[in-house]
């Protein structure tokens, strides 16, 4: 039995069922252990999701999330979320994530998580999505992500399985190539978060010169989110480049676009400006890379 009714990427995963849904079991690597690894479905027609996930560091020495990726995610980012004089902020640790000795962290909606970007399949609830992470001196780690419904705010189920036979087989199906960059894929994707709403964020072409930015907002349960303006601030401190402001188009109830110019390659600082209603604004910021 597959553990969707849907054929995940031509069944990625396909699970052998006992008589209950599947969960992905705990992952044991030396002095780590990671529970809790889970996802959100996508809604329609968007290429990123987040994932979540504990680590629990059982060691005397500190470790370090280096990277991550998924076979059908163009890159995957670890993300931090801060928030300054009311602005949330979301960034890519380009130096990973430390796990002090002893120290257990967790990555969940609203906080930290990993953000897989440029999706060439949408993700369904039931579905489990395969992810290696990569340690500093524990190596490739490959976890199992259990996707949740949209709008989950956990994982469905608590169930430890390290220590004990998993209650379900998992077999992998036939091989599926990772996801490969081709023209169409030259655009930047990036995800912003903040607590009223989300963005799902496209930047075409993903180089410097003209860029049309297309942006589909979502609410807090990742439905579509109807705003009544955003406003897009592009800029780029590192060469001095002052912050620009430009409304964004409505193209359809959750959808807007707009067109800049960012005349230099390297990291620029993104900002949405939502106004939900008249008197209810969301701000968030993001760094984009352009080539």
């Amino acid at each position: 039995m597959i553990s969707s009714k849907r054929a995940f990427a031509g069944a990625i995963i396909l699970t052998c069922l006992a008589g209950a849904p599947a969960f992905a079991a705990d992952t044991t690597s030396g002095d780590l252990v990671v529970t809790r690894a889970w996802s959100r479905a996508t809604p329609g027609g968007a290429r990123v999701a987040g994932g979540y996930l504990t680590i629990e560091n059982r060691g005397h020495a500190p470790e370090r999330l280096q990277a991550a990726s998924a076979a059908h995610a163009l890159r995957t980012e670890i993300h931090e979320m801060t928030v300054n004089d009311g602005v949330m902020t979301m960034r890519p640790l380009d130096k990973g994530l430390v796990i002090a000795p002893g120290q257990i962290v967790t990555l969940a909606p609203g906080g930290g998580h990993l953000m897989f970007i440029g999706l060439d399949v949408p993700l369904h609830a039931g579905d489990l999505m395969p992810v290696t992470l990569s340690f500093e001196h524990a190596g490739a780690v490959k976890v199992t992500l259990d996707v949740q419904a949209i709008g989950a705010q956990a994982p469905a189920s608590t169930k430890t399985t390290a220590a004990a036979e998993p209650a379900h087989r998992v077999e992998q199906a036939a091989a599926v190539p990772p996801a490969s960059t081709t023209e169409a894929d030259e655009s930047f994707f990036t995800h912003l978060h903040a607590e009223k709403a989300m963005a799902n964020v496209t930047v075409s072409p993903g180089r410097a010169g003209p860029v049309e930015i297309a942006i589909q907002l979502e609410d807090a349960n990742e439905l579509p989110l109807s705003a009544d303006a955003v406003a897009v601030t592009l800029g780029n401190p590192e060469h001095g480049v002052a912050p620009i402001t430009a409304n964004a188009e409505r193209v359809g109830n959750d959808q807007w676009r707009v067109r800049m110019s960012a005349p230099l390659s390297g990291r620029w600082s993104l900002g949405l400006d939502i106004r939900i209603t008249p008197s209810d604004a969301v701000k968030v910021v993001s760094p984009i890379l352009l080539r």
